[in-house]
C-alpha cells in the first residue's frame, strides 16, 4: 500500500480524494491534520521529522507527501 494514503488512513483521512493535486488548498486536510500525520509519520518510522519538511508545498498532494517521505527517510510507497 502506498506510504502516504496508509498514514492519511491511521489519522481517520481514509475517504480523501487521492488524486486530488490541493489538499491543504482546498481544505481537505487542515493545520490539525498536517500535526497529526507528522505524529503518524513519526510513529511509523521511529524517528523525528526534520522540521524544514514540514511545509505546505510537502502535504498539499498524495506525490508530495511520498516525495517528503522518501528525502527524509528514503521510503518509497
Amino acid at each position: 500500500m502506498n506510504t502516504a494514503i496508509e498514514l492519511l488512513k491511521i489519522i481517520g483521512k481514509d475517504n480523501i480524494d487521492i488524486n486530488s493535486k490541493s489538499l491543504i488548498s482546498s481544505g481537505e486536510l487542515d493545520s490539525l491534520d498536517i500535526m497529526a500525520l507528522v505524529n503518524a509519520i513519526e510513529e511509523k518510522f521511529n524517528k523525528s521529522l526534520d522540521a524544514d519538511f514540514i511545509e505546505k508545498k510537502n502535504f498539499e498532494n498524495i506525490e508530495a507527501i511520498e516525495n517528503m517521505l522518501n528525502k527524509a527517510f528514503g521510503e518509497k510507497g
